[in-house]
């Protein structure tokens, strides 16, 4: 079992989140705890109804910043418990966690090939005092792993839900099942990295031979279509609607992890920021920096225009998983800036310093970082896509876990938080 917490600003908003899949048909309300006065049935219950109690216990202590309890309980793929027992194991969470006497509702998600639960609560005590979260994830871990044993569920590690690292692979029309090879890459790069706009989810998308398109929808808001791609960019096959697909990674979706993401990045530019310009001022070409930069964890991305001419460069931090435009990281990186520093004429770089195998466990230096080294040599008048040796990269950090997934952790938080402010 996987267990995931947040913490948000509003219970309104984590609320709404559940709620929402309710109403579409992509959960379940099991159970609400704890809601003394609430006499009508769990499933004729309304988002105002779910929320105010959260709401009126949350505002008993408005110092509290974060008042939001927000827990998602995966089961492993294949593993069917029951709706009783969905909400016994809930239950036995809670109060193991030392929320058992919190109000808090329970909810089933039926949107993914695994079993899950989301559970909503507040921080907030009856008498206005802040439930302890000291060692909250630790205290949390080891109960997950006694539930396992008490109700005999498989021990899944984080991994095991997520797609392997060898699964999220470029796809090649004309080989395997193109609609779920597409919805694997599509939920693997919404999943793992961050990105602040639509044409930077593309870029992604495409190292891995997928595009998503915007289509207009006659009274409705644009509507999101994904298809293969090949070498040129041009289409492969049928296209498929977002709605269609496993989890549905729709336009809503996707602008959510924008806007998530340009917050995630805001906070880690200076970093990145600060290895570039370490590396760019000791580079002696276009090879050279790409090198560097690959050697530190950072790959760049080059765009075309016509007759080949360089327009613009991406640089995909591959540690934490972000991308970012030349311009986030400072004027010096924009691509006129770096052809007067290093050339005018773009040259790929002749070998990538690729990270280390997973076993290998990364520190957060930057430039000190120690690698196990792996090169690939590629021509420097080579087809800039479909760039395997990238690809590496990012499978490998699709790969970790554990203490490496802080911006993962920040960027689902983000998301996770109110879609208003707190009620005062």
């Amino acid at each position: 079992m996987v267990i995931r917490i947040s913490s948000g600003s509003s219970p309104t908003g984590a609320g709404y989140y559940n709620e929402t899949k309710v109403g579409k048909g992509d959960a379940e309300r099991l159970a609400v705890r704890n809601y003394r006065g609430v006499i009508l049935p769990v499933q004729e219950l309304g988002l105002a109804t779910v929320t105010a109690k959260l709401e009126q216990q949350a505002d008993l202590n408005p110092k509290i910043r974060k008042p939001t309890f927000h827990a998602s309980l995966s089961m492993a793929k294949g593993e069917k418990p029951s709706a009783i027992d969905m909400i016994a194991i809930a239950d036995r969470y809670m109060e193991g966690l030392g929320y058992g006497k919190q109000p808090y509702v329970i909810y089933q998600h039926f949107d993914t090939d695994h079993p899950h639960l989301h559970i909503v609560s507040v921080r907030v005590d009856s008498v206005g005092k802040k439930i302890s979260d000291t060692y909250e994830r630790e205290r949390s871990n080891k109960l997950r792993q006694q539930i396992e044993k008490e109700f005999g569920l498989q021990v899944a590690q984080k991994a095991a839900l997520r797609p392997e690292r060898g699964q999220l692979q470029p796809v090649e029309y004309g080989r395997g099942d193109l609609k779920q090879d597409i919805a694997t890459v599509v939920n693997g790069i919404l999943q793992d990295f961050t990105f602040s706009s639509f044409s930077q989810f593309n870029q992604l998308l495409n190292l891995y031979n997928v595009r998503a398109t915007e289509v207009a929808l006659e009274g409705k808001k644009p509507g999101l279509v994904y298809s293969a791609i090949d070498s040129n960019k041009a289409a492969q096959g049928a296209t498929f609607k977002a709605s269609g697909l496993p989890r549905q990674p729709t336009m809503e979706t996707v602008s959510r992890r924008m806007n998530a993401g340009k917050k995630v990045k805001g906070d880690k530019v200076a970093r990145l920021r600060k290895v570039a310009f370490n590396q760019l001022a000791q580079s002696t070409g276009w090879d050279n920096f790409q090198q560097r930069l690959s050697g530190v964890g950072v790959e760049v991305i080059p765009h075309f225009g016509t007759g080949n001419n360089l327009f613009g460069l991406s640089f995909v931090d591959v540690r934490s998983r972000a991308i970012y435009t030349g311009s986030e990281l400072g004027k010096s990186f924009t691509a006129g800036s770096l052809k007067a520093a290093l050339g005018e004429t773009y040259i790929a770089p002749s070998k990538r310093e690729l990270a280390p195998e997973p076993t290998t466990k990364l520190t957060n230096k930057t430039e000190e970082t120690d690698f196990t080294n792996k090169q690939t040599h590629l021509t420097q008048n080579q087809e800039p896509m479909p760039n395997l040796d990238l690809i590496s990269q990012l499978l490998y950090a699709i790969g970790r876990d554990g203490d490496e997934q802080e911006s993962e952790h920040e960027l689902k938080k983000m998301l996770k938080r109110a879609h208003k402010a707190r009620l005062s």
